[in-house]
């Protein structure tokens, strides 16, 4: 008798330890999701072409920051740039979007909305672009500069948790990374010189 119950709950751990692995990352029933595949989807590629004529490099950062200072806006440009920017959310904190850095309260910008912002101002005062197009022109800049929020928004999306494919469950301001350049999750910093 005691041989069948042996029997009886090998085969019950054995159909567990089958089940969990075929649930996904920490057997949450998620997929499995090819990070690589999903930064494919969703993050533009370096060099790739723009709407304003100008590929998308992290060489561009120093030139639209630049351009933060030396575009400023009319009344009226000032009503496109809030209405292009004003829904879409400030990577590194989440929580304002990018006509207000969450900085600012302290007299502070980081180089990432500086940037964003910089971008935006050019388009508008010196492209002509309306305020659809400065959304998707600088929502596709930020996207590249900063992907690991978009990374992570895309996991949530489809069920998985962020931290089990490695990204941080804060935003980069709230875990004093704002010094940090770009290629290290941070916001370039808060001086007038990128840190890529």
């Amino acid at each position: 008798m005691r041989w069948w119950l042996l029997l009886l709950l090998g085969l019950g751990v054995g159909l567990v330890v089958v089940w969990s692995l075929d649930r996904g990352p920490a057997g949450e029933g998620v997929e499995v999701i090819s990070l690589e595949a999903l930064r494919a989807e969703v993050i533009p590629q370096a060099g790739a072409d723009t709407t304003y004529g100008i590929p998308l490099s992290w060489d561009n950062a120093q030139q639209f920051v630049d351009w933060y200072y030396q575009y400023p806006l009319t009344r009226e440009e000032e009503a496109v740039l809030r209405e292009a920017l004003g829904g879409i959310p400030t990577p590194c904190c989440d929580d304002t979007r990018l006509t207000r850095c969450c900085c600012e309260r302290s007299g502070l910008i980081c180089n990432l909305v500086r940037s964003a912002r910089g971008l935006a101002a050019w388009l508008i005062r010196v492209q002509g672009f309306s305020a659809t197009q400065v959304r998707a022109a600088v929502e596709e800049w930020v996207r590249f500069a900063h992907p690991d929020y978009y990374l992570a928004q895309a996991l949530r999306a489809r069920g998985a948790s962020p931290t089990q494919y490695g990204f941080p469950t804060q935003g980069t301001c709230y875990r004093g990374e704002c010094e940090l350049p770009w290629s290290r999750g941070g916001c370039g910093g808060m001086g007038q010189q990128v840190k890529i």
